[in-house]
């Protein structure tokens, strides 16, 4: 057993680092910025923020053991998903599209994380079941976080990098 937990720690790591691979193939560029390791960086921060902020969100509802990085492996799933939605909406208005996408992303991030609540084995038996609605709601705030957030960080960086 010792050995397959160590095989889920190198997994974990590879996924990872798939997905800074992946967000080199964003569509959406941030104006006037190559996507260096530092943004790529920022990118991946902002997603740790959203996944704190979900299990914070969760707290008193029943969760599996390492719920963080199940929410973030979430996102192997639903990049590559966005980006795809976004190729395939290239015709549409840019911010129409990502607008669309994130919608979708929400929906699809809360049912995986209501699927994870309910089917996985918790770590502990004494809270309560979560619902779908709330997992959609924390899945919202959770992306909302992350979407403020990281303008923020853009604007952070800028103003370091300069002084």
């Amino acid at each position: 057993m010792k050995n397959l937990s160590h095989i889920r720690r190198f997994g974990v790591l590879a996924a990872m680092f798939l997905f800074t691979f992946s967000s080199r193939a964003d569509p959406i560029s941030i104006p006037e910025k190559p996507l260096t390791p530092e943004i790529t960086f920022l990118i991946c921060f902002s997603i740790i923020l959203e996944a704190v902020c979900i299990l914070f969100l969760l707290r008193r509802f029943q969760k599996p053991r390492f719920f963080i990085l199940w929410i973030l492996g979430l996102h192997l799933i639903t990049y590559p998903a966005l980006l795809g939605f976004l190729w395939l909406a290239q015709d549409m208005r840019p911010a129409f599209a990502v607008g669309i996408g994130e919608c979708l992303v929400v929906l699809v991030e809360g049912f995986l994380i209501y699927l994870i609540c309910r089917f996985v084995p918790p770590s502990k038996q004494i809270f309560l079941k979560t619902s779908l609605v709330r997992c959609w709601m924390a899945s919202l705030v959770g992306n909302a976080c992350s979407l403020v957030a990281f303008p923020l960080l853009i604007n952070l960086y800028d103003f370091i990098s300069h002084h």
